[in-house]
């Protein structure tokens, strides 16, 4: 082990000293190098800023639809809607709420770029909150009841433990779709007008429309680097504690989170330092507990303070939300009461090929992640080594395996047409496989032990067993990971069916790509842009009407897994 230490050392100081040289004889390579990190430090706030705010979100919402049926009516439907709605169509949105009541001050644009990449988080995360609670066990609902546990009492001691394992499942998927949409965030057109702020996303966008692809290339890698960081530091050992919270019946190890400094033995530990650090850190947290202990007399005692804390996210969401459709009634009214655009005519034939591929890729979804949950849910040896190689798989947004998915796409085909259209498949399949995967380990993993075993005992293996067992245990989670990643695919349009980073842009004719060349002419084609949104939303709100929403009804009563 130490030699292995050694060796890194000197990995280290070769990387540092190749630096230095690159430095000096490029400097320009070096001076855009050197900006990289401060570029990524203003992304990476952005995105925790947008995330907290999801977070928020998604707890009230989902916790307040999964309780509230006659909420619950309206809440779901408004879900669907906003979750099909691309993050395009939010750009009108961004401008008017926050740039003109700003009057266009970096205030405002940052607050609109924090709000674009909320748009592709809370959604999913709110879903995954939703199914948590509506699938908590009758029992423990019961139990709950019969001591007493109401309020903020019972959200805390149950529903919202009971929401942890999904919601930091779910957290991962958000986390990587903000990600994915980081460049359009960045640097978004809104009636006519161009609005950029620093970060890693803003400087991918101005690689490409200048045509520098070692910048791109560069952007990339750091924004590359800059997920694993996240993985390692935060998101794996974030998956490992939400294990602490399955529900069970019978004894089982409860796993230790492993520190992330137990990650990097090999590095300079620095004991004075940290014992300093640690030292000066211990009031605060001393302080923290105490407040905290504060904070839950206050509630017990003013039970009320809950219900109107939510009841105010809710009723600034509902301000929002009514801006975006009153704003959106306006437009149609305009778009309807006159000519349509002459671009309206491909819009059936478009929305056709788009939900072909978005239907190919998820079959080729299923096809991969229902087995390969059951076996990482059921095998604790190879989920410790697989599942995190997952995890960083999933948080590498799509953007940054652009040119590995087109250059596969080429090498396959060797045309250009064939070789967009598989391009655009398999940039809606690294859109959609996640939210699938992770919402079926989540399943798998949230089945009692003692079901196992009483399916052990009565020798139910193979066929029987995943009929019997699996599958029935796995079909909330199933339809909530494709309710999410169907969303999560229409998005992807916007990035697969027309590549802007490339001379020339592969495209192929699809919602999406009418969407990008409507947003990106000069001027805007507002009128294409509405029809190609509310298209989107028919066909969304269609297949959850018809489709999903009456099957997980049917799954969240029949196929609950009682403890």
């Amino acid at each position: 082990m130490r030699g292995l230490r050694g060796w890194l050392r000197i990995l280290a100081g070769i990387a540092i000293l190749i630096a230095i040289v690159v430095a000096i004889v490029i400097p320009q390579a070096a001076w855009n190098a050197a900006q990289l990190p401060l570029l990524a430090l203003f992304s990476t706030t952005r995105m925790v800023l947008a995330y907290l705010l999801s977070l928020v979100f998604a707890i009230t919402y989902g916790t307040t639809a999964a309780t509230n049926k006659k909420a619950a009516v309206i809440m779901l439907p408004v879900l669907d809607v906003l979750q099909s709605v691309p993050i395009l169509g939010f750009f009108p949105a961004a401008l008017v709420f926050f740039v003109a009541t700003f009057q266009g001050s970096p205030v405002g644009i940052e607050l609109a770029v924090v709000f674009l990449i909320f748009t592709s988080m809370a959604w999913n995360m709110a879903f995954g909150v939703y199914e948590a609670l509506t699938t908590i066990p009758v029992d423990l609902e019961a139990a709950a009841a019969s001591f007493g546990l109401r309020g903020m009492l019972r959200f805390r001691l149950l529903a919202f433990p009971a929401a942890i394992p999904k919601l930091v499942y779910n957290s991962i998927l958000s986390w990587s779709n903000g990600w994915f949409f980081l460049v359009a965030s960045e640097t978004f057109t809104a009636f006519g007008g161009t609005y950029t702020r620093p970060g890693l996303g803003s400087f991918i966008a101005n690689a490409g429309l200048v045509g520098d692809n070692a910048g791109i290339a560069i952007g990339i890698g750091v924004l590359a680097a800059v997920v694993v960081a996240l993985d390692t530091f935060v998101w794996r050992p974030l998956g490992v504690w939400s294990e602490r919270f399955r529900m069970e019946t019978t004894g089982r190890e409860v796993p230790r989170v492993p520190s992330p400094y137990e990650r990097f033995r090999w590095l300079p530990r620095f004991p004075r330092l940290r014992r300093t650090f640690l030292t000066s850190v211990q009031p605060i947290v001393t302080k923290y507990r105490r407040a905290s202990v504060r904070l839950d007399r206050t509630y017990s005692a003013h039970p009320r303070v809950l219900r109107e804390i939510r009841i105010l996210d809710l009723a600034l969401f509902g301000a929002v939300f009514a801006l975006v459709v009153v704003a959106g009634l306006i437009g149609l009214a305009r778009l309807f009461l006159g000519p349509l655009p002459a671009g309206a005519a491909e819009l059936p034939l478009a929305a056709a090929s788009s939900f072909l591929r978005l239907s190919i890729a998820y079959a080729i979804s299923l096809a991969w992640t229902i087995p390969l949950a059951a076996w990482i849910g059921r095998n604790p040896r190879g989920s410790r080594y697989l599942t995190p190689v997952l995890e960083v798989a999933a948080s590498l947004p799509a953007t940054a395996l652009l040119p590995i998915i087109v250059g596969f796409a080429f090498l396959v085909t060797a045309t250009l047409g064939p070789a967009a259209e598989l391009s655009a498949i398999l940039i809606a399949l690294f859109s959609m496989q996640w939210y699938l995967l992770f919402n079926l380990i989540a399943g798998v993993r949230a089945i009692p032990g003692d079901l196992h075993e009483a399916a052990r005992s009565f020798g139910l293996r193979g066929r029987t067993y995943w009929r019997r067992v699996l599958l029935p245990a796995m079909v909330p989670s199933l339809l909530t990971g494709s309710i999410t990643a169907w969303g999560a695919g229409w998005n992807a349009l916007i990035v697969s069916e027309y590549i802007p980073f490339l001379r020339p842009p592969p495209h192929v004719s699809g919602l999406g790509y009418l969407l990008d060349i409507s947003t990106f002419s000069v001027p805007p084609n507002n009128e294409m842009i509405l029809l190609t949104i509310l298209m989107m939303i028919v066909i969304v709100l269609a297949m959850n009407k018809l489709l999903w929403r009456p099957l997980y009804k049917r799954a969240a009563v029949k196929y609950r897994v009682e403890i």
